[in-house]
């Protein structure tokens, strides 16, 4: 895709700390759980992104374009180990991407069966991969796995439930419980936070759940308040707590907890879930966007006068969606959250930013994060700050509405692959052509040979079918069109 080199390198690169970097991650769920990461640093991702989009490194956009293409590596390589293991027999799903970036943070998943680290290297750039995979009997959340058109069945909703869903009361009363019943601690609900309490060792405890929902939840702590918090669940004094193990255990019990109470409600519903085992956070300069969300919403919450935060990103698929319109004749609709202290919600949510600190990284440039994701008491971004992406015009802005009745033909595309002359003339019936496609990647879908989508393919009554899962930007299909 980029016209890049790497090799494997036994040494292990130099530590990350203090230098701008991002890293994209999925997270499996079902009968094994775990977490999949690509790492690399905002100056590797520059030249990346500008071999890809021809383009110099220079004019490469950390906020969009790195962003992008780190998520689209992580789904492409992920999605292959997914196919591998559905393969094997060890059925899962993956959740929606996510990138952090900063410039000193470390993410893993906790209590893996194993775990494996691979580093590359192009020139003087490092690039890591991670996995980490636990088995997990009976974590399928009613889902039939084993099925490879399990996903494409059609749930029975609940839309009474589901609309009548209040997310902050459930994921707040579920926070407050585990801090009043297993620490002794009293979590009390914020309206303004001050931008001096997101400075400091933060960790974050996120789980993912994936299926006719996708989403996350995650829970920030200030690292001493966590302390207490793994003091008083085992009976000691914070400064008798050793290590960090006491803390990511705790951490990820009480993302467990929070997050399997949302999972339950949504399954309630009627919706097929399945949750991944935690991940952990921790650092002091990072941002966490979970990307292709609908729904955003932000708790803050004070505690031994700290301020602790609990998170919640969702998108509930196009399938519900479509099944809720047609068999029960009620529109399900996403209504867009608001911020902490009153902020107007967004027009049209993407994705999700959780924010430990309130600096950007030396040397990138930051995405900005939505209006409902800052601290009611944060100043807005300064006029140097990178901007968010505008909306994509519309066909009439280019005076091309008199297009909108023009047929096109529409090709889905499996692979290509290139063969000598020679060899073509030797295909017969019965023989195989390899493709430059790996199994279980997205089909192509062009019109008029210009790509648009992509998606998967299924088989309905004995016909083929493409099921799309990805949709081009309009931007890009105009300029095809060109």
């Amino acid at each position: 895709m980029m016209t890049l080199d790497i090799k494997p390198v036994d040494v292990e690169p130099p530590p990350g700390s203090g230098v701008p970097r991002m890293v994209g991650t999925l997270n499996f769920a079902g009968n094994v759980s775990g977490i999949f990461n690509v790492q690399t640093t905002i100056d590797f991702g520059r030249l990346m992104a500008s071999g890809l989009l021809g383009m110099a490194p220079e004019e490469v956009n950390p906020a969009s374009d790195i962003r992008d293409l780190l998520a689209e590596i992580t789904n492409i390589i992920g999605g292959n180990l997914k196919s591998a293991l559905n393969d094997a027999g060890h059925a899962c799903i993956l959740s929606t991407p996510s990138i952090t970036y900063g410039t000193d943070f470390t993410i893993k998943s906790l209590s893996m069966d194993r775990f494996a680290r691979f580093a590359f290297q192009h020139a003087e750039h490092a690039l890591i991969v991670e996995v980490g995979l636990k088995s997990v009997a009976g974590a399928d959340g009613g889902i039939d796995l084993s099925s490879p058109d399990a996903m494409s069945r059609l749930p029975d909703v609940d839309i009474e439930k589901l609309n009548a869903l209040d997310y902050k009361t459930r994921l707040s009363e579920a926070a407050a419980n585990v801090f009043d019943t297993m620490l002794s601690l009293k979590l009390e609900s914020m309206e303004a936070v001050a931008s001096a309490s997101l400075t400091g060792i933060r960790d974050v405890s996120s789980v993912c759940f994936a299926g006719d929902a996708n989403g996350i939840v995650s829970v920030h702590v200030p690292e001493d308040l966590a302390r207490i918090m793994a003091a008083n669940m085992l009976g000691m004094e914070p400064e008798e707590i050793e290590g960090h193990a006491e803390i990511e255990d705790l951490l990820g019990e009480l993302g467990n907890i929070v997050g399997g109470n949302l999972k339950s409600a949504l399954t309630d519903a009627g919706l097929r879930c399945a949750l991944s085992t935690p991940s952990f956070t921790t650092g002091t300069d990072f941002m966490i966007e979970s990307l292709n969300l609908e729904r955003y919403e932000r708790y803050a919450f004070q505690c031994e006068g700290r301020t602790v935060f609990v998170e919640m990103g969702i998108k509930i698929s196009d399938l519900v969606k479509s099944a809720v319109q047609a068999g029960k004749g009620i529109h399900y609709e996403v209504v867009d959250a608001q911020g902490d202290g009153g902020e107007e919600p967004q027009a049209q949510p993407k994705k999700t930013a959780s924010a430990a600190t309130s600096q950007a990284p030396a040397g990138a440039k930051r995405p900005i994060p939505s209006a409902a994701s800052r601290p009611a008491a944060q100043p807005p971004p300064s006029p140097a700050a990178p901007a968010t992406a505008e909306p994509a015009p519309a066909l009439e802005d280019f005076g091309l509405e008199i297009l909108l009745d023009i047929p096109v033909d529409l090709t889905v595309e499996l692979g290509r692959t290139k063969i000598a002359i020679q060899d073509l003339l030797r295909l017969g019936p019965g023989a195989p052509v390899k493709l430059a496609k790996l199994e279980g990647e997205p089909v192509d879908i062009l019109a008029n040979d210009v790509l648009i989508a992509r998606g998967e393919v299924v088989v309905r009554s004995e016909k083929y079918g493409i099921r799309i899962t990805e949709i081009t930007s309009r931007m890009d299909r105009l300029k095809g069109l060109r």
